[in-house]
């Protein structure tokens, strides 16, 4: 059995956060989630901490910088077919400057910047997101 530990990072600006839609193919292969919207992150390399991985990840799948203020999430399932643990982390994300998102066609074939996943209605979701952003804009919240 094998362990893989995935850090991702959650960018919040001005109450909106960064999605990406991951492409159907990666490098090659197949890719996990095929065209779902995801955030920026990936697996931790040897000899790296995880909040280096989403530092280097979110600078390499988006052009972002950012600063991590916490820790928002953890999982971990196994695999059965792969025998392996999967772990990941997310953590809670600001930008450092406004620069423009630039994706790598490989990884990503889109980005928004979105309230709440209700902006993604109809769409496929990875399902971790649930956890961590708001299904309805916080104006409609409020009005409950």
């Amino acid at each position: 059995m094998s362990v893989k530990l995935i850090a991702h990072a959650l960018i919040q600006k001005n109450g909106t956060y960064l999605v990406l839609k991951r492409s159907a193919i990666k490098r090659g292969q197949a890719n996990v989630y095929p065209e779902y919207w995801d955030i920026p992150g990936g697996d931790v390399e040897l000899g790296e901490l995880p909040q280096a991985t989403a530092l280097r990840e979110t600078l390499e799948e988006a052009n972002q910088a950012i600063t991590i203020t916490d820790i928002l999430h953890e999982d971990s399932q196994f695999d059965c077919q792969k025998q392996t643990v999967f772990t990941r982390l997310v953590y809670a994300a600001h930008l450092k400057e406004e620069r423009p998102v630039l994706l790598d066609p490989e990884e990503h074939i889109d980005f928004r910047w979105i309230e709440s996943l209700e902006e993604l209605e109809g769409e496929q979701v990875v399902p971790y997101l649930y956890e961590l952003i708001p299904t309805a804009p916080y104006s409609q919240m409020n009005e409950r």
